[in-house]
């Protein structure tokens, strides 16, 4: 271990650094959206997104099962899950509302990507100053997502189109996607360099 301080960094955001556990949910939303994208009659077979979200769901049981066969488990106090969920059920409500917003009304800025902007930036590790390694980075993903939300006040309505995106709710959903595997392996790195796997396992 490198460090007090990085020892305490790593037992307060133990669980958050499992990076891997991003990966599936990021693929998941991206290549569901891609597929959202390509519909282009009425006639709508949900059979390919419900198989991309259980197999999403496979492959996150797997990589939290490689966690805690490798690195052991910290289990958090009562108070503590308490909060992770409440937070999780806040943040899950205020995206279904962001969601219907968004398709809903035809406005110039996407609410779910600015929610997710905003999660992201509170969410541990947090950004919080004098910057460091994780807030810069963080801080970068969460502003790429906000100039996405709100790109059609500065760059047009149909201006996903380039890409061959048919709405920004689409564009903005795939772009999480992309920034949430992203991120996941750069916490995956950071979390195997700082805590190897033989080390965990004698403590």
């Amino acid at each position: 271990m490198k460090s007090i301080s990085q020892t305490k960094f790593l037992s307060e955001n133990y669980s958050t650094l499992h990076g891997l556990k991003g990966v599936p949910v990021g693929l998941c939303l991206l290549l569901i959206s891609l597929w959202a994208n390509g519909l282009h009659d009425s006639t709508k077979n949900f059979s390919l997104p419900m198989i991309l979200v259980f197999g999403s769901l496979l492959l996150l049981i797997a990589v939290d099962q490689y966690y805690k066969r490798t690195f052991g488990e910290v289990k958090p106090t009562f108070a503590s899950r308490r909060t992770q969920w409440i937070g999780y059920l806040t943040f899950a409500i205020l995206a279904i509302v962001a969601f219907w917003a968004d398709v809903t009304y035809n406005l110039p800025v996407n609410f779910y990507g600015l929610l997710f902007a905003v999660i992201l930036l509170i969410d541990k590790p947090k950004v919080t100053l004098p910057l460091n390694k994780f807030s810069i980075i963080k801080l970068i993903l969460s502003i790429c997502i906000i100039l996405a939300s709100i790109s059609p006040l500065y760059l047009g309505a149909n201006w996903w189109n380039t890409f061959g995106v048919r709405t920004t709710l689409l564009g903005v959903t795939m772009l999480i996607g992309l920034l949430m595997v992203t991120e996941g392996v750069i916490w995956h790195t950071f979390f195997v360099k700082s805590l190897p796997a033989a080390e965990a396992k004698d403590e």
